[in-house]
Formats: C-alpha cells, structure tokens, sequence
C-alpha cells in the first residue's frame, strides 16, 4: 500500500506541474491512473468520492495543539495545494485561526511553484527574512522556499532519506517538536533582545 501511495503521489507532482487544474479534478484524475498502473479496481465513482471526502480528511494527531501553541508565539500562515473550498471546510475542523491562507487556486499555481510563497509574504507584510516555512512535503515546500531564500524546517515524520542536494535549515520529526523549537529559538533571541531571524 505505501508504494501505492508514493507512486500515486508522484503521478500527482507531475500531473500538478502541467497546468492548474481544481484540486479535486487533480484528485480525480490521478487516483485512477495510480490505480491502473498496480491493476487495482477503481470505479469513477470510487474516485469521486476520494476527491470530494478530502475537506474532512484529519490532521496528524499532534497537529492543531502545535498550531495552537504557536500562535501563542508567532504568526501561521498556510500555502496550501488545495482549492480555496476545500481548506475552508479544512479549517474549520481544525478550529484554527491562521493569519493567512494562500491556495493553489488563489497562487493559480500548485507547489513547488514559488507565486504560492510570494503571495504569501504579501498577504502577511513580512520579508522572506522573517519567515520560517515548515513543511511535510521536502519537494513541495523545503526546495521552492530554500530557493526563494527562506529558512525551512522539514516535519520528516517517517525519516525519510533526503531526496535532493537540497538542505533544510531545521529538521524535526512531528509538529510537537517543531513548536518547542521555535519556543527555543525566540526565548533564545528575546534573551539577547534580538528579532528572531527566521
């Protein structure tokens, strides 16, 4: 099943790079191709049910008290490769206030396309000097925001191997450990009366 899903998420990344499409087509379309390629049954409804179901799909476990303790801290933002409807639902059950939300649709680009990350440091008013981009996905968002000049952190939750020569700034394994390091990164800094350079 795990190959399954890397080479549907592969199929994905390409199929993503090709023009923008809404995210539930994006769902819809590539399912049944990674279906075919390992010969598992699928129907078209099978696959839009998938498609439609990824609003209420939950968070890892850890995931809403992190955010929550971060927003204590700093401001959150998303740059997410989803439509604008489908992360509303999505926030909802997260039943977290975010600074910013910036989607596929509204960047009409999915990540690794770097117009997500520019409207992103426009809608929060900051230089990419002041921002800390996480995330799950190392071709996704460690790669665009390292090349943009934005300090990462890699959530590696299953201790991936690196897939390229490029480098995160922080490398944690679950969101629990990323919020105490930025707790210890801006106790750290307040100490010396320094604005964390994120």
């Amino acid at each position: 099943m795990v190959a399954l899903q890397r080479h549907w998420e592969n199929l994905q990344f390409e199929y993503i790079q090709e023009k923008y499409r809404p995210y539930k087509e994006v769902l819809r379309n590539t399912l049944p191709m990674a279906f075919r390629d390992y010969g598992y049954p699928f129907s078209t409804e099978d696959a839009i049910r998938f498609s439609d179901s990824m609003g209420s799909w939950k968070p890892f476990p850890d995931t809403v008290d992190a955010l929550n303790e971060l927003k204590k801290y700093t401001k959150i933002a998303l740059i997410t490769n989803t439509d604008d409807a489908i992360i509303s639902e999505t926030v909802k059950h997260l039943g977290v206030e975010f600074d910013a939300i910036v989607t596929a649709e509204q960047a009409g680009n999915y990540k690794p396309n770097r117009d997500g990350f520019h409207l992103a440091l426009e809608k929060l008013g900051l230089d990419k000097s002041e921002i800390l981009h996480a995330g799950f996905g190392f071709k996704y968002d460690v790669i665009p925001a390292s090349e943009l000049g934005i300090k990462t952190c890699w959530i590696n939750r299953y201790g991936e191997v690196r897939p390229a020569s490029v480098k995160e700034t922080y490398l944690v394994g679950d969101m629990t450990t990323f919020t105490l390091l930025v707790k210890g990164l801006i106790q750290t800094y307040n100490k010396d009366d320094q604005n964390v350079p994120f």
